[in-house]
């Protein structure tokens, strides 16, 4: 079976650690039964750090990864199979914003919510009938922290069962909370918020996929924290660390997943350019750390397990290259092999065509 993966990179340099080589989006199919990728195409576009798609109507959706004066916007894409096999890229439409550096957004119905790293904002956006990016719903400036520390909105995770978005604020260490109303605005509720230790740096959040927990991965102090959803104030369970206590200090994490049993969890540090697969056990309410892999590269921003669950890939920025690793028994990770040559990986998206 073939699945096709989209990659969004970094078409600009942001520093040394983040070099900007790509063209833009690539597409590669990718085989589940060998673990191979095969380019199949790409379109020009600028910085698309982060992508999302939606499969009903064979559209991908990234952000301009820009300052405000340089035009940050979401642009969307119609995606198509050719008769030889390659993919064609069709434009479907952009909306500009009014945040610095957007870095993450999601789909909601029919919204879409857009993050912004160092203005610390969220932008919502409507989505027309046909999926085309529309008009601006809402901008969002998250508050200074207690301490007056610069918020920095880093992803959102939308809880349907509760109908509430969870934004992770890097920079303000927060969990904040926001209910979805019908019109698909979102109102913040400060109340239900979670505050992280000072300096931990929330980055990104996987969902469990029975919808009552939630795991963290902070960035700045490399421990993942398991969240219990069910009360009406969410709550800290258990945290615990994703690296060597020795080296915490030195903690760049990047990206958490979390397999469709909801037993496995997956975490990337760029620093130490490794994952670590640990146990989530939600009736024991513990978060263990069981192993760590080199990630097959330099500084994975991006981890994304396969649709079918029998792999991982690991997007590794600063040089360049695709880890793909088996999955086997309890989770364990074993490299398969090492995909060069796919200039700045920063997101790997999957779409069913």
């Amino acid at each position: 079976m073939e699945m096709l993966l989209l990659v969004g990179a970094y078409t600009i340099d942001m520093n040394e650690d983040a070099p900007g080589k790509a063209r833009g989006i690539s597409a590669y199919d990718f085989s589940s039964a060998t673990g191979q990728l095969v380019f199949r195409g790409y379109v020009p576009t600028t910085n698309p750090s982060y992508l999302w798609v939606d499969d009903t109507r064979t559209m991908v959706y990234a952000v301009r990864e820009c300052p405000d004066e340089a035009g940050p916007a979401v642009v969307a894409y119609h995606v198509a199979r050719r008769t030889d096999g390659s993919v064609a890229f069709t434009p479907a439409g952009e909306s500009l914003l009014h945040g610095d550096h957007p870095c993450h957004l999601v789909g909601i119905d029919n919204t879409l919510v857009v993050s912004s790293y160092t203005s610390g904002t969220i932008d919502v956006f409507a989505k027309s009938a046909d999926g085309t990016p529309g008009e601006l719903l809402q901008h969002i400036q998250l508050p200074l922290a207690g301490t007056n520390e610069q918020p920095h909105a880093h992803c959102a995770a939308y809880d349907e069962r509760r109908q509430r978005v969870y934004i992770c604020d890097l920079g303000g260490d927060r969990l904040r909370v926001f209910r979805r109303r019908e019109d698909g605005r979102l109102e913040a509720l400060p109340k239900l918020g979670i505050d992280f230790s000072h300096g931990a740096g929330p980055r990104h959040i996987a969902l469990h996929p029975g919808g009552d927990f939630a795991v963290v991965v902070c960035e700045l102090q490399g421990i993942s924290v398991l969240i219990d959803l069910r009360p009406d104030r969410p709550r800290i369970l258990h945290q615990t660390r994703y690296l060597p206590e020795r080296v915490v200090d030195q903690a760049s994490g990047a990206a958490v997943r979390m397999d469709a049993s909801g037993k496995h969890v997956y975490v990337s540090d760029r620093k130490f350019s490794v994952v670590t697969a640990l146990r989530l056990d939600v009736h024991a309410a513990s978060l263990t750390a069981r192993d760590t892999y080199p990630s097959g590269g330099e500084r994975p921003r991006d981890i994304s397990l396969s649709p079918d669950g029998q792999w991982l890939l690991t997007g590794n920025l600063k040089n360049h290259t695709i880890g793909v690793f088996r999955r086997g028994a309890g989770g364990a990770l074993q490299l398969h092999h090492v995909v060069r040559k796919v200039p700045s990986p920063t997101c790997l998206k999957w779409m069913d065509i």
